[in-house]
């Protein structure tokens, strides 16, 4: 025997989980929650670049980069940061690229344990720093400059 709430043309239930699901698919935190899981992917997919990936000689991420990558993605994803792509460095390394109209930006983990950053956009002159501080902080003092830059 259907409840009251099932009794009708329409199951209530049904109803129920339609708004559900609609607020689940159009959540601005699931959007963002699978945004970093791509991410994550993307970035786990370097370890499976060869030597020469770019069509040069270009050096393949090593596991420190990758691990300061992730670690950096993490604290991004802590700040409602949304980078637009993980990408190998030419550098030998991996860069987190933010993009926004005409604004570019990214943050570069190197092999060798240096972290850069870098912001350039039509209109302006380049800025690259390099990440003084250590770890968490050093992303979010980054990700402060270049939230600036991209919303100038």
């Amino acid at each position: 025997m259907p409840s009251s709430a099932q009794a009708g043309s329409q199951r209530i239930d049904f109803l129920y989980l339609k708004e559900l699901l609609d607020t689940s698919r159009y959540s601005e935190f699931n959007r963002r929650t699978q945004k970093f899981a791509a991410l994550t992917d993307e970035l786990a997919s370097l370890r499976h670049c060869k030597i020469g990936w770019g069509g040069y000689d270009a050096p393949i991420p090593n596991e420190n980069s990758i691990a300061a990558a992730e670690n950096a993605l993490r604290v991004l994803e802590g700040l409602n940061a949304e980078p637009t792509a993980v990408l190998p460095s030419a550098d030998a390394g991996v860069g987190i690229c933010f993009t926004e109209n005409d604004h570019y930006a990214h943050i570069e983990f190197l092999n060798n344990g240096e972290a850069w950053a870098l912001m350039y956009g039509q209109a302006d002159e380049p800025q690259s720093w390099q990440l003084i501080a250590n770890g968490d902080d050093a992303v979010r003092q980054a990700w402060t400059r270049i939230r600036a830059f991209l919303q100038s």
